[in-house]
């Protein structure tokens, strides 16, 4: 067989097994998205309905006009996700380059240390914070929440940033050094520019973890002013306590499209930072 018409089928192949693979992972999404904009009778039709008659938007308007605490927990989300994103990635950008490009005492010890940490699951610290939290007065507020929250990206997002930082050569640290440079300007100014792959890769996941993340929201905080909207779905049952499919999922589709948009943004960066940074670490 001729070698370039073997490659072009290994690649058709190869394309064919991805774009089924991707479609397996986004039929949730999909029918999440097609589900909330039937009418209750085509939802509980004792028959299979994938795609409406028409598209109903009453399930969005209900959100909107009957969910009382959507905007709280909205906005509650908003706030917990971009200060963990901020002070991860801040706390992760400057430990990552220390582990990366400065020698100390017991550097390779700590650096295991986060790596050991990375083993272990994060739900079996749920207990001590909430003894600690519960002490300290931070139950129930959106700081008991965004303290864990970076606790727990922290460790992945170091390893993500050393892995980065261990690809920038140690020459232009050397050049800004030369040029003057105090250490925090060649930080700032040199290495974290190009590190921006990395930084994607890091925002990514901290806001996918903490946007939607379930237990500790549910364990550490208990009225609207500090829930988020992992827990607020939670609430979308009728006098009967059974489930509203229609309200359900239309507030599932809407938490995700600000995942969704920041994915569609960044992943051109994440794409790099991950077969950078977190392979080549």
């Amino acid at each position: 067989m001729n070698p370039s018409l073997s490659n072009r089928w290994s690649r058709m192949t190869i394309f064919i097994v991805l774009a089924a693979t991707a479609f397996l992972f986004a039929i949730p999404f999909l029918w999440s998205l097609l589900t909330s904009v039937k009418t209750d009778t085509e939802i509980y039709s004792p028959t299979l309905v994938v795609f409406p008659s028409h598209l109903a938007f009453e399930h969005y308007h209900k959100v909107f006009t009957e969910m009382q605490d959507f905007l709280s927990f909205t906005v509650n989300t908003v706030i917990v996700t971009l200060w963990s994103v901020l002070f991860t990635v801040l706390f992760s950008a400057m430990m990552g380059y220390a582990f990366s490009k400065l020698e100390f005492a017991g550097k390779k010890l700590f650096f295991a240390f986060v790596l050991l940490i990375l083993t272990l699951p994060y739900a079996i610290y749920l207990i001590p914070i909430y003894i600690m939290e519960d002490r300290a007065g931070l139950v129930n507020t959106q700081w008991g929440l965004i303290l864990p929250y970076i606790a727990i990206n922290l460790p992945m997002s170091i390893f993500i940033m050393q892995g980065t930082f261990n690809n920038i050569p140690n020459e232009l640290s050397e050049a800004g050094t030369i040029d003057g440079c105090t250490f925090l300007q060649i930080w700032w100014r040199l290495m974290v520019p190009i590190a921006t792959p990395g930084i994607a890769t890091i925002i990514i996941f901290t806001f996918i973890n903490v946007w939607g993340e379930f237990m500790f929201a549910r364990t550490l905080t208990s009225s609207p002013a500090a829930q988020t909207l992992a827990v607020g779905i939670t609430f979308l049952r009728d006098e009967a306590a059974s489930w509203q499919f229609g309200t359900l999922t239309a507030t599932i589709t809407l938490s995700l499209v600000p995942l969704v948009i920041l994915f569609l943004a960044m992943q051109r960066f994440f794409i790099k930072g991950i077969t950078e940074g977190a392979l080549k670490g």
